[in-house]
């Protein structure tokens, strides 16, 4: 698979407080990421740098190799972004908002516009101006005006603000039904994000704590392994672990495998289990740990 978002050594300060501290990610081509963390680890700024909104302080992001501080213009292209509220042009009407948007783009479709539309009950709402929509519905024309032209990536930072429970169905129904297409999104909406993303980046106090898999279609588990000699168990399984704990996500084969390594090293093994809590349960533990550290 390709890669299709690449983030390196990423670090930012604002007014002299240090936000992110060395972020490294990758995202796939048709992943669904979740981004998940408490209010104030960094979140929005990630994604803000990411849609071009804040400048990078220090390291590199790249879309499909394109340098985003070096060839601006070129990777910006690639993306679709909704970031805090909608702020489109509220003395025009919700259809001509798309119009605006759909001429900022060559070889528009007409008829992905009438589906957009369809699949997020706007119809009857396309004749009324902007201002006079309910949160809600501007979060809709947003979302409508970021998939015009059909983004390879979509950066998404609570896209469902405002929306009813019906309404967030419909949402992340769609954004499950778009395939071809790369997404991080950054959300509250816990069960849901854990229903929709196939990985889950879990942030805290401006760094990168751990990075879960729920890929169905692979034939790998989140094991844990209990040790007498953590330290030296974590520089044996140092590229399998995804978080600062014994934990990885692998097959069988290579679970096995790394099993053997550790006791040919004369390192006793406790216990081997499947981490299955829940996405809440793990954002709990997340902030939990914080508090106690």
């Amino acid at each position: 698979m390709k890669k299709a978002i690449k983030v390196r050594n990423l670090n930012k300060s604002i007014n002299g407080r240090e936000i992110l501290k060395d972020i490294n990610f990758d995202i796939y081509e048709g992943e669904i990421v979740g981004l998940i963390g408490p209010n104030g680890a960094g979140k929005s700024t990630l994604l803000k740098i990411m849609s071009g909104l804040y400048s990078i302080d220090s390291g590199d992001i790249y879309y499909y190799d394109i340098d985003l501080k070096k060839d601006f213009e070129k990777a910006m292209s690639m993306i679709g972004t909704i970031i805090e509220s909608p702020d489109l042009y509220k003395n025009l009407s919700g259809e001509k908002n798309l119009e605006v948007f759909k001429n900022m783009f060559k070889g528009v479709n007409e008829d992905t516009i009438k589906e957009i539309v369809c699949i997020l009950e706007m119809e009857k709402f396309l004749g009324k101006k902007f201002k006079t929509y309910s949160l809600g519905m501007k979060e809709r024309l947003a979302i409508a005006n970021t998939l015009i032209n059909k983004p390879k990536i979509l950066i998404l930072d609570e896209p469902t603000n405002g929306l009813d429970p019906i309404g967030i169905k419909r949402i992340f129904s769609l954004l499950k039904s778009m395939k071809d297409t790369t997404i991080i999104i950054s959300s509250h909406m816990l069960s849901e994000i854990q229903s929709l993303c196939n990985k889950i980046i879990f942030i805290n106090d401006g760094k990168i704590v751990s990075i879960k898999h729920d890929d169905k279609s692979e034939k790998k588990k989140n094991i844990i392994f209990e040790v007498d000699d953590f330290s030296k168990a974590r520089l044996l399984m140092n590229k399998y672990c995804i978080n600062e704990e014994l934990e990885i996500y692998e097959t069988d084969e290579t679970i096995s495998m790394i099993n053997k390594e550790l006791i040919n090293n004369n390192i006793r093994v406790y216990r081997i289990y499947e981490n299955n809590k829940t996405l809440e349960e793990q954002f709990f533990d997340m902030v939990s740990n914080d508090k106690v550290n």
